[in-house]
């Protein structure tokens, strides 16, 4: 084997340019955490056996709440430069959008991030503006109001300028104008509104339909002067202060953002003109995250950086102030996932592999082989680097033939073990001596696929990783430890869940989607843990109860003044109690059936006194526990 070391395994999963200095593999080779510049580092290792020792199991959630503070800081000072460069005389306010992830410890600490910053939320639903109505205490901070809206919406939203919220109703529908201008008359209260236009220009990326004419979300141009002109009709013209748009989440490529922005500039400018009481432009989100640090426009990735955004976004608003000869605006973003996606990470540990056939010195076959055996054995014995396609033609020949003769009767159960046994070896073989020719065939491509091992690992994809199920989102995952091994194994990951969906078959990579992760030979009594990076953005509030599988633990992890790594919040994941309940099922009610039954078997000599004591203290035991294998 190959000298290896730490250096080989951060390029190998290329840590070094999808964690944006935040990951990096350490000398021992354990994955160290950077959150904050100049704030010391982490080991991500041993925070997990920590937590184990102190009964916190895994799968568990790590939220890092110096990244998000970074986060918060880079993107503030992206925009602060960008408009001290360009001499623009508007200012920067950045929201987060709640919907991102609402967690609470993760909005109190985004908020207490932004608080220098004048960082503001954003709202999408009724219940999203319960959650943070009464937390929300950023002086200036603005509170936007986006989403359907009820008269109750609506009346929080005015009531909250009572408590000194900056509350902008984002008008989306035009018929929330006219019942925002109902409510407000009723309640006498000034309102300060917003309009979302629909750009015809669209993103770029998964997300890119969230954008056009055909947009979910939005105004026309007809609908943007019809609400323009109610509100001079009714008096109420001075309550527009906002003009804003949103073309997707992870949008790829900046010239998407640009394209998109000189429509919207031009908008702002012609509303400005008619309502010149206008004076926030919010471009919205889609700020991007790079997950496989390629770089590119592809839909996992990014061709630009925080800072070319922040230049493009001031400079077109600028420009288009400028010409039209306006007040400058302030500039508002939306971003939510360029935020919050660093800064978790899932750690999950490998329970069993179920490996592929490897390249044996003979292959094994029984005294009494038949001919097709006795031919599987022979091809095997001559495969070379010029004959290994034809003998993968001839393979899969006989294999076919294998499963014939076994379903008319001619081939035993043991011979089709040998069969199947041989077969498998054999591809092996043909994948190690096509590995020396100088073209790889489309057919070693597909070889490669099918000669993976699967790592079976204690957690559900559709809880904590739903994106990857839902829309082949990637996401960074790589051993946590034993880096300074070379990783030999190529896998899949497949979760605990009973559905053929649970696993992951697409990874990161800097060229193309690769179908396997490198993974290390597990060892006896050793846990072996896996993480899967950037996931602080949708994934916790998405994620489902597949198989009744619940939230996991959640900890978040901080440094002290000293260094000293704390635990500054534990969040415990549900029990089997409690996502039984979600379902509705009453779990007294479960316990008082299960005695009934008991009794019944006791009675009828099935269970003894004992044996039904300890099957009840067991049901109470595992109602109590948490929803994922306890593996020791």
């Amino acid at each position: 084997m190959e000298s290896w070391d730490s250096a080989k395994s951060s390029q190998l999963y290329g840590i070094d340019l999808w964690g944006e200095g935040y990951f990096a593999v350490s000398p021992e080779g354990h994955v160290v955490v950077r959150p904050e510049a100049g704030s010391g580092e982490i080991n991500l290792h041993e925070v997990v056996r920590s937590l184990v020792q102190r009964d916190i199991d895994v799968p568990v959630l790590i939220r890092f709440d110096g990244i998000m503070r970074s986060r918060v800081r880079k993107l503030h000072d992206a925009f602060a430069k960008a408009i001290e460069e360009a001499g623009y005389q508007g200012t920067y306010c950045g929201v987060f959008p709640i919907k991102v992830n609402q967690q609470r410890h993760v909005v109190d600490t985004m908020r207490g991030a932004g608080k220098d910053f004048r960082l503001g939320l954003e709202v999408g639903s009724k219940p999203e503006l319960c959650a943070v109505l009464a937390i929300h205490d950023a002086p200036d901070g603005l509170l936007l109001c986006n989403g359907y809206k009820d008269n109750e919406y609506i009346e929080l939203a005015l009531l909250a300028r009572k408590l000194g919220r900056r509350s902008i109703i984002i008008v989306e529908q035009l018929y929330e104008l006219e019942q925002t201008l109902e409510i407000s008359r009723r309640l006498g209260i000034e309102a300060e509104i917003g309009i979302r236009m629909k750009p015809v220009n669209k993103g770029a990326g998964r997300w890119e339909t969230s954008g056009g004419d055909r947009a979910k979300f939005g105004l026309t141009t007809p609908e943007i002067v019809a609400a323009i002109e109610k509100l001079k009709e009714s008096g109420k013209e001075h309550w527009l202060k906002l003009l804003h748009y949103h073309v997707g989440s992870q949008i790829s490529s900046i010239e998407a953002v640009k394209k998109v922005l000189r429509e919207a500039t031009r908008m702002y400018a012609e509303i400005a003109a008619l309502c010149p009481s206008i004076c926030f432009l919010d471009v919205g989100g889609g700020l991007a995250v790079d997950y496989d640090g390629s770089k590119t426009n592809f839909q996992s990735s990014m061709n630009y950086s925080v800072e070319e955004y922040a230049r493009d976004v001031v400079y077109a608003i600028s420009e288009a102030c400028r010409i039209a000869k306006i007040p400058a605006a302030s500039i508002v973003t939306e971003a939510g996932r360029a935020l919050t996606a660093h800064h978790s990470i899932l750690v999950f540990q490998v329970i069993d592999v179920a490996p592929t056939s490897e390249v044996v010195a003979s292959l094994p076959v029984p005294p009494s082989a038949n001919d097709l055996l006795k031919e599987l054995q022979e091809l095997y014995g001559k495969v070379t680097v010029k004959n290994c396609i034809e003998t993968l033609h001839d393979a899969n020949s006989l294999r076919e033939e294998s499963i014939e003769r076994f379903i008319q009767g001619s081939m035993s159960l043991i011979e089709r073990a040998y069969a199947d046994m041989a077969y498998w070896h054999l591809l092996a073989k043909v994948r190690k001596e096509a590995g020396e020719l100088r073209h790889e065939p489309e057919e070693v491509e597909r070889l490669n696929e099918q000669l993976l091992d699967t790592y079976f690992c204690n957690f559900s994809v559709f809880q904590s990783l739903p994106d990857s199920w839902a829309i082949d989102q990637l996401f960074p995952i790589m051993p946590i430890h034993r880096l300074k091994e070379q990783p030999t194994r190529r896998a899949i990951i497949a979760d605990m869940s009973c559905d053929s969906d649970g696993k992951i078959e697409k990874f990161i990579d800097l060229k193309d989607v690769k179908p396997y992760v490198n993974l290390h030979p597990l060892k006896n009594g050793e846990p072996y843990y896996l993480g899967a990076f950037l996931v602080g953005a949708y994934q916790e509030i998405l994620g489902d109860l597949h198989n009744l599988f619940g939230d996991t633990n959640a900890v978040h992890v901080d440094l002290d003044a000293n260094g000293a790594v704390k635990f500054t919040h534990v969040v415990e994941g549900d029990t089997v109690r409690e996502v039984l309940a979600y379902v509705q099922y009453d779990v007294s009610d479960l316990m008082e059936r299960l005695r009934i039954s008991v009794e019944q078997a006791v009675a009828a000599g099935r269970l003894t006194a004992e044996d039904s004591a300890k099957l009840q203290k067991r049901y109470r035991e595992a109602l109590d526990s948490y929803t994922y294998l306890d593996h020791e």
